[in-house]
């Protein structure tokens, strides 16, 4: 009986010791990014009146829904403790791939390859391109054991260079309109790119949390030895996530070229800072194994907003970029007081 009593004291001692359900919320990164989200909205609303306008919303989430599906995959690769710094230059690959197999040709006097194909191919190439770039990545780091930060910081380089080599530094235009709407066109009142990053965005949470190769990432980026004496399949595991990011990144580059209606040699350039900065910001640990979807859309929607109000205060782009790197600093600055708590 008094045992009893004595296991039943202690079940109840640390039910109570368990923080409560708005506690837990209140403590999620994503609610922070919500509640400043918030806050920015009201203090930019009273400094420029265009700010809450829905064509000024609709821009926002329109011009960076792109870097939020790049940070989908980007947020994968960070979960299972690796980085993919080659995002900006696989975007660019992406986008010209499909620019060269759309284009209708003859808008340069140096005339670039251009094949006239359905979009939907065109959507196709640029999209396997990136996963062409995300899996030689992921060999690198796992059948090669180069460290991923100079495996994928070399690619960067390898592929910047591979764009303008293939343009000679021109830029390819003249593409149909239903390329063209892919970036710019509309399905009732949300923007196409927006469409694209929901459904996206769905598809790899589900993969993260119900997908036993969802539950291997966590697992591996929390602790590889332990993954690897339990058997996981994890060469295989990060390997995915190298192609899942470089096919993700291909969707961004080509839903680029189409809202710009261009494809230039040095389209999305730095954008790993801002695809980074947006998994980190919200809150995906720069050490592996914790992070959500919802927290690196959160984080990409609280960059788009913060350079939108840069711009609207008529803020240089140098300074963007300035406080886009600090804002990261600052992130990682909390993740690892987040590590030392837990």
């Amino acid at each position: 009986m008094s045992t009893n009593v004595a296991v039943e004291s202690k079940a109840a001692k640390a039910a109570a010791q368990q923080p409560s359900l708005l506690r837990r919320i209140i403590q999620r990164p994503e609610t922070s990014i919500v509640l400043v989200l918030l806050t920015l909205s009201l203090v930019l609303s009273q400094s420029s009146s265009a700010f809450l306008t829905s064509d000024n919303i609709f821009n926002i989430l329109r011009n960076n829904a792109d870097i939020a599906i790049a940070a989908l995959g980007v947020t994968m690769v960070i979960l299972a403790g690796g980085i993919d710094l080659s995002i900006g230059s696989t975007m660019a690959f992406s986008g010209l791939i499909a620019a060269m197999a759309v284009s209708l040709g003859g808008t340069t006097a140096y005339q670039l390859p251009s094949f006239g194909l359905p979009p939907a191919i065109a959507f196709a190439l640029g999209v396997l391109a990136g996963a062409t770039v995300g899996l030689i990545n992921g060999l690198l780091v796992v059948r090669l054991k180069v460290v991923p930060f100079i495996a994928t910081l070399g690619m960067l380089g390898v592929v910047r260079g591979l764009v303008v080599g293939l343009t000679s530094g021109q830029t390819v235009r003249n593409f149909p309109i239903e390329f063209v709407a892919l970036g710019q066109g509309y399905i009732g009142p949300v923007p196409t790119p927006v469409i694209f990053l929901l459904i996206l965005a769905i598809i790899v949470a589900v993969f993260l949390s119900y997908h036993v190769w969802g539950t291997y990432i966590y697992a591996i980026g929390g602790n590889e030895t332990s993954a690897l004496l339990t058997g996981l399949p994890v060469n295989r595991v990060k390997l995915l996530t190298y192609v899942l990011s470089g096919a993700l990144a291909g969707v961004g580059g080509v839903l680029v070229v189409a809202r710009l209606g261009v494809s230039a040699p040095t389209q999305a350039l730095g954008y790993e800072l801002f695809v980074i900065a947006a998994a980190v910001i919200g809150g995906v640990s720069l050490s592996g194994g914790r992070g959500t979807v919802l927290g690196a859309v959160l984080g990409a929607i609280l960059i788009g907003v913060l350079n939108n109000a840069l711009v609207l205060l008529r803020v240089e782009s140098y300074w963007q970029q300035a406080f886009t790197g600090g804002i990261i600093l600052l992130s990682a600055l909390i993740d690892r007081l987040r590590q030392r708590r837990t």
